[in-house]
């Protein structure tokens, strides 16, 4: 359940954080950084308030991590003319201007939205997400995150990820997602997968990431990349932290090791 004070907080937050923002990209233009807001990433048309953009993607990983009973939505966007080099299997390399969005929804409502962009051929830029009352945008989180942000089964808290939680994981020996990869987008659903997702019409897959050109050397089938890939049966997703209501969130094992992939 979302209360209303917590709706109230957050709002409050989001006003702080959007001036702070834009001071902070007036002082250092020159580095890239996320946007104050999602509607800024360009996930949405710029005409279209809550429309997807043409050339971002919807995608479903067959196996994906469980976050406090949360729905979740997973978009990509590619840059034109660019393909994402597959030559090492479970180790891509996207091109530069390569997007990554996810969103997560509790009873209905929006909650977060965690964004990943390869800003440039050194730097990945990790950010969370914070929507608004009305639903209408999200307000990019502070660097540490905010514990607790919605009461999710009694006793149990969700809170969005600190960007030093979101780097643990995804700053590895290639940067960037971890649920987008040759197993995790095979036709060839697993009936067993543990939280498993139906593909929709429209979403991008591995047979679809081939013929469209979305990959520079062929990728490889389900059955061959499989093999020491598969994620563990039931597996947690470590970035949703809980916590009792009554005190400040809580930090698990699990939760010490987020993670902010479009997973």
């Amino acid at each position: 359940m979302i209360t209303g004070g917590v709706r109230a907080a957050t709002i409050v937050l989001a006003l702080g954080w959007v001036g702070a923002l834009h001071a902070a990209v007036r002082s250092s233009s020159q580095e890239p950084g996320a946007p104050a807001l999602l509607s800024q990433t360009g996930l949405y048309e710029a005409s279209r308030p809550g429309a997807i953009a043409r050339g971002v993607r919807q995608f479903s990983p067959q196996y994906p991590l469980w976050t406090d009973g949360a729905k979740k939505a997973r978009w990509i966007y590619l840059p034109p003319g660019t393909s994402i080099d597959t030559t090492i299997p479970g180790d891509w390399t996207y091109p530069v201007g390569t997007r990554f969005w996810k969103e997560f929804s509790f009873n209905g409502r929006k909650v977060e939205t965690r964004f990943i962009w390869r800003a440039s051929d050194n730097e990945w830029i990790f950010a969370s997400y914070a929507w608004n009352e009305e639903q209408t945008d999200a307000v990019l989180a502070p660097a540490e995150g905010i514990p607790g942000v919605v009461e999710v089964a009694p006793g149990r808290r969700h809170g969005l990820p600190a960007i030093s939680d979101c780097r643990a994981c995804h700053r590895t020996s290639r940067p960037g997602p971890l649920g987008f990869n040759a197993l995790q987008l095979s036709t060839d659903r697993d009936p067993n997968a543990i939280h498993g997702e139906p593909l929709a019409a429209g979403m991008i897959t591995l047979s679809t990431l081939s013929d469209e050109g979305g990959s520079r050397r062929r990728v490889r089938s389900w059955s061959h990349s499989r093999r020491g890939s598969r994620p563990a049966a039931g597996r947690r997703e470590p970035c949703s932290a809980t916590s009792p209501p009554t005190a400040a969130p809580a930090t698990t094992g699990a939760a010490k090791r987020r993670s902010m992939g479009p997973r």
